[in-house]
């Protein structure tokens, strides 16, 4: 079990992190040794928009091995395809936005979003199906957590990219989420991901809560704000660890044992993207609570990232937005 930490990590870990990186860059691969990919790349754009040269050129040297991948997963091609489109916001470059719409596109079809609208007539949805790769290759991972982080995609893409046909799709999934993936009893969020329906776990919360943060802007409704707080609201009292703080990965009498991780894996830390929400949270809403508790995200995996900073980067992230957030109240 992870212990409180006694305070934030050390305002150098980020950079040894930065260079770290760089140590483990294979360019043969787009990759980082030791670290997630779509992790190490975000953290690294972060750091390339508050002025680090650094990051920037090791950042844009890895994306021009990595283009978007048209067999991935939904989840990863979602995943793939944020990553373009924060890349954009950091350099306007003509080739830049074309591979970031290209990713957005193929996210779209891993997803086959398109075919969920009702307006769609037969010949439409036939061509869209037929763009998707064969049963399989997609992977039957479109769980609320992918769903999520596609919204939080299409959303920052209908602005970065002005592609106001993202907006809608981004839109409609949110709809989609707040009405289908919902428990008919209770009124609580589910996974629903190629799966037999189960309880909401973090990443379904976390990766949801940053889709509709990202509505925010791109559609300028208050509602979308409302929803991310009550969502917010019910991850805390479903997943919050009450006794050492942080977030468990699944509600108690999930039928799992309760397990709470703040490291990426081979993906991005839920606890990481929750700091993450909590600090737009407070921002958006004016509420020091939200930025408590992202502290006490952030103190109870510390001595962990600092031990282990490369298999950490959305929680480093976090940090320093924590930090930058502090400097500017």
């Amino acid at each position: 079990m992870t212990q409180p930490a006694s305070g934030l990590p050390s305002a150098t870990l980020p950079a040894e992190a930065r260079a770290a990186l760089a140590a483990r860059a294979d360019p043969a691969t787009g990759r980082f040794a030791g670290a997630s990919s779509i992790a190490a790349l975000l953290f690294l754009l972060d750091r390339a928009r508050d002025g680090d040269g650094d990051a920037a050129r090791l950042a844009f040297s890895m994306l021009r091995r990595t283009p978007a991948n048209a067999t991935a997963s939904a989840c990863a091609a979602a995943a793939e395809a944020a990553v373009h489109v924060v890349a954009v916001d950091v350099k306007r470059d003509d080739g830049l936005e074309k591979t970031a719409r290209a990713a957005v596109d193929a996210a779209l079809a891993a997803f086959g979003w398109n075919a969920e609208s009702d307006e769609v007539d037969d010949r439409e949805r036939s061509a869209i199906h037929s763009r998707v790769a064969p049963p399989g290759s997609m992977g039957g991972d479109q769980g609320t957590d992918a769903h999520g982080l596609m919204i939080a995609t299409l959303a920052r893409a209908s602005l970065t990219l002005d592609a106001p046909g993202y907006r809608e799709a981004a839109a409609r999934g949110g709809e989609r989420a707040l009405d289908h993936r919902v428990d008919a009893r209770w009124g609580t969020l589910l996974h629903l991901g190629g799966e037999a329906k189960r309880a909401a776990g973090l990443d379904d919360y976390a990766l949801l809560v940053r889709g509709l943060l990202e509505l925010l802007p791109a559609t300028g409704e208050k509602g979308w704000l409302r929803e991310a707080v009550r969502l917010q609201g019910e991850q805390e009292e479903r997943l919050w660890d009450v006794r050492e703080g942080g977030y468990f990965e699944s509600p108690e009498g999930a039928g799992r044992a309760a397990r709470k991780y703040g490291s990426d894996g081979s993906f991005l830390s839920g606890n990481g993207i929750a700091a993450l929400n909590l600090i737009e949270l407070s921002r958006l809403t004016g509420e020091r609570s939200y930025r408590d508790r992202a502290e006490g995200v952030l103190r109870t995996f510390s001595a962990e990232t600092a031990k282990e900073p490369l298999a950490h980067l959305t929680l480093l992230r976090a940090s320093e937005r924590f930090e930058r957030s502090s400097s500017s109240a």
